[in-house]
């Protein structure tokens, strides 16, 4: 059992992308004891040792793949938050199906049935057996938890993806991340922005989902003409540099609400979601009540998404809308689309003086296939809905200047959609256009501005800058 079982830990993690032959041999442990854990587990369930060894496998296998999966879709491997989004997976599965291929749909299904026959079939009476696997579940998962507990209390790691999986294979890297990141110390606490500062009237920030210059995707794809009015305009303009590529809109979301950066959030930079609620007071709304009042999240889908539902109030809004406010003729393709944000935005304006609102798309979510819109693939989809995200920039700008009301526009991309298979090397170009936009402005002077490529947290801070006048911290 115990050699079978090492074999499959080492072997099948010789698979894992980004590949190394030869792995770290300190950590040989941490690849070897969650696979004794499982198998443990399964010779306790079943009572035959061959069985409890190919369950092993093929639950080491799966894991692998979906790891391999999500780094030639969304160029990033398997991380210990990816286990979080199982839920989502069961409530919404069509996020995430589209990045299994047919194959490997119709494999899970027909080695799903043979596995439960094998289970069936296979299993034996034999009591000592079953003791042998509890005692093996045991004793493997407390030496594991202790060299977990041991890994966590490193000073001065950080985070490096790559590098980790690369060097110390997938299990080590997605234990040791989730057990560091909940030992990380809470994130210190920040104060409202003063009173004695002069504020724009109002302030709307479009989180704008999948949204990127075409011309930056295709060759043969012309620029957004309303994106490119806008950075002539613009108080300020350039590349966002988000962590998440095809996904993870909400790294995008917390950086640009909350301004914690890659460093300050360490392990939690994977879903800094799940910690939020130890940031309330660095949330824009928080440190902008003074002078808004009234804060506005807007998003046209299920709020119970990263529990945004129970954050939000928490965070400072005290006026949200989700999905259950628009219909089904709202829709543009599968999604409401932002035609109709656009309205309520713009109606919004007319209701109310002073406010701060955010809003999150949802029409360019993927996924994106032949079909949709009347397209003729993935791609062409995307575009056309990439070019109806243009229109709500102009006319939002359009809305703003003929209110003749101080108010500023924040406009960016949450992160770039993943329309083709990727490949499997770091670094690939990530960015997406932002505009700050204060068309009326008291002082009714436009000063051009070069290009500033900027995180989502330096953009939060770069909001908080143009909002007061000053530097934030």
């Amino acid at each position: 059992m115990a050699g079978g079982t090492f074999v499959i830990s080492e072997g099948i993690d010789l698979l894992v992308q980004p590949r190394r032959i030869v792995r770290k041999p300190s950590l040989i442990l941490l690849r070897y004891l969650p696979v004794m854990v499982v198998g443990g587990v399964f010779l306790c369930l079943t009572g035959s040792i061959w069985l409890s060894l190919l369950l092993s496998a093929v639950l080491m296998s799966v894991v692998v793949t979906a790891s391999n999966l999500k780094l030639r879709l969304l160029n990033e491997p398997l991380v210990f938050v990816d286990l979080t989004l199982i839920g989502a997976f069961v409530k919404h599965p069509r996020f995430y199906l589209h990045g299994l291929p047919l194959l490997v749909r119709l494999l899970v299904v027909v080695g799903g049935i043979l596995l439960l026959y094998l289970l069936a079939w296979a299993s034996s009476p034999s009591i000592m057996l079953r003791v042998v696997g509890l005692l093996e579940a045991v004793t493997s998962g407390g030496l594991l938890w202790w060299l977990l507990e041991r890994g966590s209390r490193s000073e001065g790691l950080e985070p490096d993806l790559w590098a980790d999986i690369r060097n110390n294979g997938l299990l080590p890297t997605v234990l040791l991340y989730a057990t560091r990141c909940y030992r990380l110390p809470p994130l210190p606490s920040r104060t409202a922005l003063p009173r004695n500062i002069t504020a724009p009237g109002s302030v709307i920030i479009i989180q704008c989902e999948s949204f990127a210059d075409p011309a930056d995707l295709e060759k043969g794809w012309a620029s957004l003409p309303a994106l490119a009015q806008c950075r002539k305009e613009a108080v300020q303009w350039g590349r966002l540099l988000p962590s998440g590529l095809g996904a993870y809109t909400m790294r995008s979301e917390y950086g640009v609400l909350c301004g914690d950066d890659e460093a300050t959030l360490s392990y939690r930079l994977f879903n800094p979601f799940l910690t939020a609620k130890q940031s309330l007071s660095h949330a824009l709304p928080n440190r902008l009540r003074h002078f808004y009042k009234k804060a506005l999240f807007l998003h046209p889908y299920d709020l119970r998404f990263y529990g945004r539902k129970h954050l939000l109030p928490l965070w400072g809004f005290n006026d949200i809308i989700g999905r259950e406010y628009f219909s089904d003729l709202d829709k543009i393709g599968p999604y409401v689309g932002d035609a109709a944000l656009t309205a309520y935005l713009l109606e919004y304006i007319q209701r109310n003086d002073r406010f701060l609102a955010y809003c999150v798309t949802i029409e360019n979510h993927g996924p994106w296939k032949k079909g949709r819109l009347g397209q003729s693939n993935g791609a062409a989809a995307w575009h056309q809905h990439a070019q109806n995200g243009d229109t709500m920039l102009r006319e939002l700008l359009t809305g703003i200047k003929a209110s003749g009301r101080d108010i500023m526009l924040v406009f960016f991309g949450d992160h770039r959609p993943a329309l083709e298979v990727l490949p499997a090397f770091e670094g690939l170009e990530r960015s997406t256009p932002y505009v700050i936009l204060r068309p009326n402005a008291p002082d009714g002077e436009y000063k051009p501005s070069d290009p500033v490529d900027m995180t989502p947290a330096e953009l939060h801070h770069s909001i908080l800058r143009h909002v007061s006048g000053r530097e934030s911290s």
